[in-house]
């Protein structure tokens, strides 16, 4: 039994990973990793592109413990682009609300007590009467957990990586910026649950 089910909501995370060629560190937490359709279809759009091509690969070859979870929003956006209709420009933020707010998205994974963390970097994912079961955590704050249990010798070297890049296929339009330098948020559950990855 994994020890908690890892939320990604918004492509931050995997496009800050892949940056710094460690969308492995995701696999080393060793829990379910449950990605919003709309979100994983803006990440894979684009196969000529290195980083769409890569992150496709990952959570289609890694599945469990990757999950892709639908909402109405992805759904219609997909039919759409098989008739070859305009997409919305924001259907990946559409599906997040949807995902966050729906009973058949978050408050499945909450409702149970079982330990859930969002893993995020957009500013704007906002969980409003957040179970209590719930961790809300950026992916430098992820990293700076992973520093801390060994799991990672450098939390800042990984952020140099993700904001100076310098691997293969990488160029400055890749850099990152985060808002939440130099620590993170790691905001824990306020009870079910109190772990650190190992």
């Amino acid at each position: 039994m994994k020890r908690c089910t890892v939320i990604i909501p918004d492509a931050g995370p995997f496009n800050s990973l892949w940056v710094a060629d460690r969308l492995d560190l995701l696999l080393a937490l060793d829990m379910r990793l449950v990605v919003v359709d709309a979100v994983y279809d803006e990440l894979t759009s684009d196969l000529s592109y290195p980083k769409d091509r890569a992150v496709k690969a990952f959570i289609d070859g890694n599945q469990p413990p990757f999950v892709i979870e639908s909402t109405e929003i992805g759904e219609q956006e997909r039919k759409k682009r098989r008739s070859g209709k305009k997409l919305k420009k924001n259907a990946g933020e559409l599906a997040i609300v949807d995902f966050m707010s729906s009973d058949d998205g978050l408050r499945k994974y909450v409702s149970v007590g079982e330990p859930v963390a969002i893993l995020f970097e957009d500013a704007g994912i906002r969980v409003f009467n957040k179970p209590p079961n719930l961790h809300l955590l950026s992916t430098v704050g992820l990293l700076r957990g992973l520093e801390r249990v060994g799991v990672i010798p450098s939390a800042d070297a990984i952020i140099h990586e993700m904001t100076h890049p310098s691997k293969p296929d990488r160029r400055p339009a890749d850099t990152r910026v985060f808002t939440d330098l130099p620590d993170g948020v790691d905001d824990p559950a306020a009870i079910g649950s109190s772990w650190v990855p190992s």
